[in-house]
């Protein structure tokens, strides 16, 4: 089953500078997954299901999820991310048309 997360506000620019990053690694032949951390596994969330993200109040687009990881380390911050973290699939997929909601912290089921 799908889930929604929300960008934190204070995240928006890491996550710019690991797009930025992606981007170039792809372009030189680079495989890259990205993480997201979680307090806990969401138990419905299969391999394929997608994690959609709320950015500035709109489901704006979404990532594939691979797996799960354990403590993940950004390549691109350094910083160590404790505990469940996603792994996934690399560029996100962008919507035609962002969907409304408002941020909220921790994760929710999503049926689309």
């Amino acid at each position: 089953m799908n889930i929604v997360v929300t960008v934190p506000k204070a995240e928006q620019e890491n996550i710019k500078k690991e797009e930025q990053y992606a981007d170039k690694s792809i372009k030189d032949g680079a495989n890259i997954v990205q993480y997201w951390s979680l307090s806990k596994k969401p138990k419905a969330l299969q391999q394929s299901d997608k994690v959609y993200f709320v950015d500035n109040g709109y489901i704006r687009y979404y990532h594939t999820f691979l797996k799960y990881t354990e403590n993940a380390k950004c390549d691109v911050t350094d910083r160590v991310w404790k505990g469940v973290n996603l792994v996934l699939d690399y560029p996100p997929v962008k919507l035609e048309k962002p969907v409304y909601m408002k941020g909220f912290q921790g994760f929710r089921y999503l049926n689309f």
